[in-house]
């Protein structure tokens, strides 16, 4: 497997209650083929079409015991006007303490379409993503 990209976070991302938010990784580790644009953004456009493997970790601080998120890799239109569909997500109920989620999916992803990872919040307060990376390998 290649990794086509590897990103992470540096400034911490808080989601509010009943809100779904895109994570805009501004951390590049790898990235040989520009597939994401530098800078704070959220989306990643494939060069190719085909079945890839995507990673998405975060650590949540402020989630309460018995509350919900989802951690989600949605499929968008090229120009990241409209969200297609969710192509992978998994649930995380809370215990109350700060936590590491994982979230993976063997995924086709279409170069005529761009991508983001999204946390979508469920709970009654607000969330903090203190840390997120994200991975995709073909």
């Amino acid at each position: 497997m290649e990794i086509l990209i590897n990103l992470g976070i540096g400034k911490a991302v808080t989601v509010a209650a009943g809100k779904r938010v895109p994570i805009p990784f501004d951390v590049e580790w790898n990235d040989p083929d520009g597939v994401h644009a530098a800078g704070a953004v959220a989306a990643w456009l494939p060069k190719a079409s085909g079945l890839h493997v995507t990673t998405l970790t975060v650590t949540v601080s402020g989630q309460t015991a018995g509350e919900k998120l989802k951690l989600t890799v949605a499929e968008y239109a090229r120009d990241g006007s409209k969200r297609v569909k969710d192509l992978v997500g998994e649930d995380k109920v809370g215990n109350g303490t700060k936590v590491e989620y994982t979230l993976t999916g063997l995924v086709s992803l279409y170069k005529d379409k761009s991508y983001r990872a999204e946390v979508e919040n469920f709970g009654t307060t607000t969330v903090t993503v203190e840390k997120a990376y994200l991975k995709v390998a073909k």
